[in-house]
This record gives C-alpha cells, sequence and structure tokens, in this order.
C-alpha cells in the first residue's frame, strides 16, 4: 500500500461519516447564518452611521466582504481539524497495529494523516469558497476580480497547510473520540472570536487585541480579508484617506504581530516557521503514536 493509496484511504474513511463533514462545517455555518439574521445589521447600521455619506448598497459589500472572508479562513481551521478524526479513531480502535504488519512504512503512514487532513481542509475550504464567491457576487455585486481570486485562494491553501500541520501535533493528545468531540466544538466556537469574525477588533480592549494578534487564527484571518474587502473599500472609503485608514484598523485589515503593525511578508514568514515546526512536532507525535 502506497502513500497515495494510504492517504486515499483516509480521506474516504472521512468523507463517509456526513456527521463529521457537516459538523466541520458548523463554525462557519453559524458564523453565515449569525449575520445573516442580525449580526450584518448591526455592522453595517454602524459603518452606515459613521460614514453617513456612503450608498447602502457599498456598506452591505464590504460588511459581507468581511464576514465572508472570515468564513472562508474559519473553514480552513475547522476542516483541517475534523480530518484529523481518522487518525484518533485509528488510534482508540488498535487499527495500526494492522498496518504495522503489513508492508507500510512508519513515514508513509505518518504522511498519509497529514496529506489526509491537507486534501479534506482544501475540498472542503474551496467548495466553500467558491460559493461564497458567487454569493457575493450575486447578492452584493461584491464577486472577487481574476486577481483578488487568485490572492485569495492562495491564501486558502497555505492556511490549509498551515492548520493542517498545527492540529497534526494538537490531536496527538487525544486518546478518545469524546475528547476529540469536545476540542473540536471548542475550537470551532472561540476559533470565530478568536478570529475577530463575530466582533471587529475596533470594538475590543487593545490588551484583548494585542493577545489576538499573536493567534494564527486572527493573522490568517486579517491577511484573508484583504483580497475579499479590496474593491468594497476603495468603494466605500473613495478618496478619503482618513476613512479608509479609520476602516481598515476598526476592521481588523492591517496585518499585525502583538501591537506591532507589520508587512504581509512577515505574517507569511511566521506561517512557515510554524509550519516547519508543526510539521517536525506532528511527525514525531504521530510516529510515537503509531508505535
Amino acid at each position: 500500500m502506497t502513500l497515495l493509496h494510504l492517504t486515499r484511504r483516509n480521506v474516504v474513511v472521512f468523507f463517509r461519516d456526513p456527521a463529521a463533514v457537516f459538523f466541520s462545517l458548523l463554525s462557519p455555518i453559524i458564523l453565515f447564518v449569525l449575520f445573516s439574521a442580525f449580526l450584518g445589521g448591526v455592522q453595517t447600521d454602524a459603518l452606515q452611521k459613521s460614514l453617513p455619506t456612503a450608498s447602502a448598497d457599498d456598506v452591505d459589500a464590504f460588511v459581507y466582504s468581511w464576514v465572508i472572508a472570515n468564513l472562508v479562513m474559519i473553514t480552513t481551521a475547522t476542516t483541517s481539524l475534523s480530518a484529523l478524526v481518522v487518525f484518533v479513531n485509528d488510534r482508540v480502535g488498535n487499527v495500526f497495529r494492522d498496518f504495522l504488519v503489513s508492508p507500510i512504512s512508519r513515514l508513509q503512514m505518518i504522511l498519509a494523516y497529514l496529506l489526509g487532513a491537507f486534501v479534506v481542509s482544501i475540498a472542503l475550504s474551496t467548495t466553500v469558497f467558491v460559493l461564497a464567491d458567487v454569493y457575493l457576487g450575486v447578492v452584493y455585486g461584491a464577486a472577487l476580480s481574476v486577481g483578488s481570486l487568485a490572492h485569495a485562494y492562495a491564501q486558502l491553501i497555505g492556511f490549509c497547510l498551515l492548520f493542517s500541520a498545527i492540529w497534526s501535533f494538537v490531536v496527538t493528545f487525544i486518546g478518545s473520540a469524546g475528547v476529540f468531540t469536545s476540542v473540536a466544538t471548542i475550537v470551532g466556537t472561540a476559533g470565530g472570536f478568536l478570529a475577530g469574525a463575530y466582533i471587529t477588533v475596533g470594538a475590543l480592549p487593545s490588551g484583548v487585541v494585542t493577545f489576538m494578534n499573536v493567534l494564527p487564527l486572527n493573522q490568517a484571518a486579517t491577511l484573508m480579508r484583504g483580497p475579499f474587502t479590496r474593491s468594497p473599500l476603495d468603494a466605500l472609503a473613495g478618496a478619503s484617506d482618513q476613512a479608509r485608514t479609520t476602516i481598515e484598523e476598526e476592521y481588523g485589515l492591517l496585518p499585525h504581530i502583538a501591537s506591532a503593525q507589520v508587512p504581509e511578508w512577515a505574517i507569511w514568514l511566521l506561517f512557515a516557521g510554524l509550519f516547519i515546526v508543526f510539521v517536525l512536532l506532528g511527525a514525531w507525535r504521530i510516529g510515537r503514536r503509531i508505535g
């Protein structure tokens, strides 16, 4: 059995469980429902009051582009974690023993779990990404341009890689399906808040914002907002630099590490380092759990 076959097996096992697929998407679904129901109205009303000369259509397009950017980023985090339930179930069910008596190397097993999580995350995140862009285009006339689409999707791939690596390390400390479900629920619930998806960072205390700015979730959300809100922000702010700066600060469009504003490449350099560290740690820990 090759690495490709093992990876395919892990992906197929995950998608055979409709409940696992649904719950991996539950957090972005909740975010969308809450904003469609009432949070979106709160945001648009507040922004309209601060920019009374802006058109209602421009305000709506910006706010919901911001929401969709958060939703897409959160999907990359929750789906990559949920995909690793296959590893937890294999561990609980002693499936490792069956693999170890077959001509499969430990390295192949380790890489198959990592790649399986990445493939699942890419598949589900891409689906959400496409549906989200269609939604923005049809409802708000704010579909991404070709350049922004490519930029956002490249970031999506990077986030899927990063979170697959991080969660591959985290799940090695989980010894039962029940604990995994609890962890996934906590991540799905808290992730939206830690990413600044429910409340704009401008409405939070500075200490809380500084803490959020050291978390990959919030840093990734900031990066994803860039291509999604670029055109709506141009239309909303117009030629007013003051309005643009105020919106960027209020809605978390400027990348930070802790309290320091940094260029985007600095965040990606940090992510590259985190990816390498967690891939190595995750591979080491998975190898130990395999036996």
